[in-house]
């Protein structure tokens, strides 16, 4: 069991398609602290303003101010990316941006193609069998699969995560002096996303069994992944016990 998770570990170091995910990652975690810096920007918004008067500038700002406070506290819903929410739009801090860090959907995705390509890909080319006829049971083959599964999440939004939160603390500061408790708030909320990685993971793996195509599990984890926060924002505001499970999602 050992020796077969260890292999599983090494051909996912080896294969190329990891590898382009972390590079997508790391890319990702980079532009959303590069975005986050000029979307913030008062002077970069009033260039994009030039044709008004100054007078519907400074107005158009205010009210830009007025929404996103009002905004601050509420559920947003529907939406798939990476979206800060601080209470100052044009001053988030490194703390805001760590949050949003996470994205909405995006990750799931990334995990679409990385089991697509773990899995999958071993039907069409038969590779389970031959690995199975050499006496390991399905059990074991599927175990070692998730964790080596898991491993490839962990260091993708890894990637993403650290490269948006180290970029966005210089830019903008963690918004208070870094303290213990800071480093705490980062590794809960990062093992509850791996925690919530771990059952997405599962997921996909059972999608991968039934499917048993590479191009068909990274469809239908892409769709399924887009279509899911609509359909949150259909149910949000119906049923109160949906409203209350929601509202305990990581990326709020």
């Amino acid at each position: 069991m050992c020796r077969l998770i260890h292999a599983e570990i090494y051909k996912l170091f080896r294969m190329r398609g990891f590898k382009v995910l972390c590079i997508i990652a790391l890319i990702l975690g980079i532009s959303m602290a590069g975005l986050s810096k000029l979307s913030s920007s008062e002077d970069f918004l009033k260039s994009s303003l030039k044709s008004f008067p100054p007078e519907q500038q400074q107005t158009y700002i205010e009210q830009l101010k007025k929404a996103n406070a009002e905004s601050y506290s509420k559920v947003t819903i529907g939406s798939i990316g990476f979206f800060v929410h601080s209470k100052d739009i044009f001053h988030p801090t490194g703390k805001d941006v760590f949050r949003a860090s996470f994205g909405i959907g995006v990750i799931e995705i990334l995990a679409s193609v990385l089991i697509g390509s773990m899995i999958s890909k071993e039907y069409s080319s038969g590779t389970i069998k031959n690995i199975l006829a050499y006496g390991k049971k399905r059990e074991y083959y599927y175990i070692a699969k998730t964790i080596a599964a898991f491993v490839g999440f962990t260091i993708i939004l890894g990637l993403m995560v650290t490269s948006t939160t180290i970029i966005s603390s210089f830019t903008f500061g963690w918004g208070a002096p870094f303290a213990i408790k800071d480093t705490l708030y980062i590794l809960k909320i990062f093992a509850a996303a791996l925690a919530v990685g771990l059952g997405t993971i599962s997921f996909l793996i059972f999608i991968s069994t039934l499917v048993k195509s590479n191009g068909g599990t990274i469809l239908i984890g892409i769709i399924l992944f887009s279509i899911s926060p609509m359909l949150i924002a259909f149910l949000y505001g119906k049923y109160t016990w949906f409203d209350k499970l929601y509202k305990c999602i990581l990326t709020l």
